[in-house]
């Protein structure tokens, strides 16, 4: 089945509001493998993160904007990150994993007032994931890891 519509043309913000996803559409993949931006027009991608020392920058914060990003390769030698586009647009939610034999009860992170960016650490493996989602003011985040140490909530 085709796109009903191309993204490129950012007209899914065009009148009241964005274009529902119609039944049976496969949501928007993004294979990134340099530093890249987001933008609205693109909520509910699935971002693969392919290389090593990537940035990713989100849209601002609008109500329902959500993205999905995933780790594609172990680290190997510079951490990836995740930022907003404001510097008011705090992260909140927690990170879950399976602790590879670390204490998951006393070494998780949790997003909080003033954490500005999501770091895909020195512990981060293929398939660490981060879900996205505002209401408008903030971004909440569940990030899940199968080392307690892949993410980090950064000042």
């Amino acid at each position: 089945m085709a796109n009903y519509l191309d993204i490129s043309t950012k007209s899914v913000n065009a009148g009241q509001g964005r274009l529902p996803k119609l039944r049976g559409q496969i949501a928007p993949t993004k294979v990134v493998s340099a530093d890249t931006t987001l933008y609205d027009y693109e909520s509910g991608a699935t971002v693969l993160l392919g290389a090593n020392g990537l940035d990713v920058t989100l849209p601002a914060a609008a109500a329902g904007l959500n993205f999905t990003v995933i780790l594609t390769a172990d680290y190997d030698t510079a951490v990836c990150t995740i930022v907003q586009a404001a510097a008011t647009e705090d992260f909140y939610g927690a990170l879950y994993g399976t602790s590879q034999g670390e204490s998951a009860g006393t070494d998780s992170d949790v997003g909080a007032s003033a954490n500005t960016k999501i770091t895909f650490s020195s512990a981060s493996l293929r398939g660490d994931r981060v879900k996205l989602i505002s209401d408008g003011t903030v971004w909440y985040v569940e990030a899940f890891a199968q080392n307690t140490a892949a993410i980090t909530f950064d000042n």
